[in-house]
């Protein structure tokens, strides 16, 4: 199995899978999900001629599992840290959910490593309904059981439209799998880095190519935040380097509901980005 040893002793499992001339994409994955996230596209990228690099963070799956205080930009410094250990200088970076938020830290802390970013489903900092849904996470990983904590959260993760597709069929216990590979610690941990989140002093200094991608009805990461928050149109308006793209009728999940318009939307802009560089 590859590990990659980074700087201050942690070990992370990671995978480049794809043409070994390709562009590569460093996948951050959600507080969930993880690197599964991505599960329905990676073919897709694949095919477009992209090399993945997808890796376990720290605290999930193969990866070591630290007892420590886990936040956004130490996440994004540990993605720094994989392509220094596997000799990647510079890398497209997408990043959904939770990792869309730590795809956001690193664009703007590592933008010598990072030719230009997807944020898919993120914002830059909580409004007070988000901070809210967080905390209420932590404490349902804490005291619910596992599968009920995982049908809520799917419950607000995926489109009630979509649950009552047939490809929808199976999402619920597609999700209880998923969520199940988790260290409980790690999910508690990642509830409270989003609940305590604040990259807006980030985001001007964002000068990479940045593509949000939000779905119009998401309930968890929408474009549009309440006043003390900081959404992804919001963002666009701060910044002329981001982008903001929306799924029209879609909720949270775009790589599981349309991951055809998801993987065409996102390397559309890579490819662009790239003749650019």
């Amino acid at each position: 199995m590859p590990y990659a040893q980074i700087d201050d002793g942690i070990r992370l499992f990671y995978e480049l899978t794809g043409p070994e001339e390709g562009p590569v994409v460093l996948q951050f994955g959600g507080g969930l999900f993880g690197r599964h996230n991505f599960g329905l596209v990676n073919d897709g990228f694949r095919d477009a001629g992209f090399r993945l690099l997808s890796f376990d963070a720290r605290g999930y799956g193969a990866s070591d599992h630290p007892r420590e205080q886990y936040t956004i930009d130490g996440w994004a410094d540990d993605g720094a840290r994989l392509l220094d250990a596997v000799g990647i200088e510079q890398a497209f970076v997408h990043g959904t959910s939770m990792g869309g938020m730590i795809a956001i830290a690193f664009t703007a802390k590592h933008p010598e490593r990072c030719t230009a970013a997807c944020a898919d489903v993120a914002f830059a900092k909580p409004d007070v309904y988000r901070r809210t849904l967080f905390r209420i996470w932590r404490r349902m990983a804490e005291s619910m059981p596992w599968d009920d904590f995982s049908d809520h959260v799917t419950t607000q993760a995926v489109g009630a439209r979509f649950m009552e597709s047939p490809e929808g069929e199976n999402i619920f216990e597609l999700v209880r799998q998923i969520v199940g590979l988790n260290d409980p610690y790690t999910v508690r941990q990642a509830c409270l880095a989003m609940e305590e989140m604040d990259l807006s002093p980030l985001v001007p200094l964002i000068s990479r190519p940045l593509l949000m991608t939000n779905g119009t009805y998401d309930v968890l990461c929408p474009p549009d935040l309440a006043p003390s928050g900081l959404g992804a149109r919001k963002m666009a308006e701060l910044n002329e380097h981001i982008t903001l793209v929306e799924f029209p009728d879609i909720g949270h999940a775009d790589l599981v509901e349309c991951p055809q318009d998801a993987i065409r939307i996102v390397t559309e802009f890579f490819q662009k980005s790239l003749v650019r560089a």
